[in-house]
């Protein structure tokens, strides 16, 4: 079963956010049994080569890969496209109109106009016919629903065809609403709330990140489906951190 197929399950899946674009980094994670692995452009200095040097060390280790596109761009989609994730993360969707670019970019006519070419996902054209027949029916298309706008018109972008998750961007919500310098404030959640009921009454999986792990508990009891436990650079510093400490303690 194809990561966009388990996403229609229903089943918890476990990930987390590559930001250091380093092929070795990329191959250790995918053979820790995470479900999928998350790989950032939008917010990092990676290259089209870099992020295929991830997935092809990604490949093989029974992890889904999937790339969050620095904007809903048609050329960007479909560049990344051509890399050969198993999905595309598409930021700030903020309304039906967008979401409805964002899947026309996404997909191989007749459903969209992604534009065919020979690179990693169609084999290098060794397997051109057979990727372009399955590939609407096997990439997976995220939206990140990070705005105070795109919760506003929830209800209206989950009803696009084509859809098939979307994530909660929590830091640029409380941005939107003028309360980054106040991120425990409860009406950031209630509004990350507002997302999630929507997204269960539409039956389209919803996703957040979980910047420490033991929140995932109670994000699995709240609803949401599909996870990313922190990112590399966090862990890394994290785990950096602790070393040095527990050196100094001793």
């Amino acid at each position: 079963m194809n990561f966009r197929q388990r996403l229609h399950t229903g089943e918890i899946m476990y990930g987390l956010t590559l930001t250091l674009g380093t092929p070795q980094i990329a191959e250790m994670i995918a053979r820790l049994g995470f479900d999928w692995i998350w790989i950032e452009t939008e917010h990092t200095t990676m290259n089209l080569d870099t992020v295929q040097a991830q997935l092809q060390a990604i490949a093989g280790n029974g992890t889904a890969a999937v790339v969050r596109v620095d904007c809903n761009d048609q050329t960007t989609i479909k560049r990344i496209l051509d890399t050969g994730p198993d999905g595309v993360i598409i930021p700030s969707i903020n309304s039906r109109a967008e979401a409805e670019e964002a899947v026309k970019f996404s997909k191989y006519p007749p459903l969209g106009e992604r534009g065919i070419g020979l690179a990693r996902a169609q084999g290098y054209g060794l397997d051109l016919g057979g990727y372009v027949k399955s590939a609407n029916d096997e990439v997976a298309v995220i939206f990140m629903i990070e705005h105070i706008r795109a919760v506003q018109d929830i209800d209206n972008i989950l009803k696009v065809d084509g859809l098939d998750a979307v994530m909660v961007g929590s830091l640029d919500l409380a941005g939107s609403m003028n309360l980054h310098n106040d991120l425990a404030n409860p009406l950031i959640e209630l509004e990350v709330q507002k997302v999630l009921r929507a997204c269960q009454r539409a039956g389209v999986p919803c996703g957040a990140f979980v910047g420490d792990p033991s929140q995932a508990k109670t994000r699995i009891e709240q609803g949401f489906r599909l996870l990313t436990l922190g990112a590399d650079v966090l862990l890394l510093a994290a785990g950096a951190r602790n070393a040095l400490a527990t050196a100094k303690s001793g």
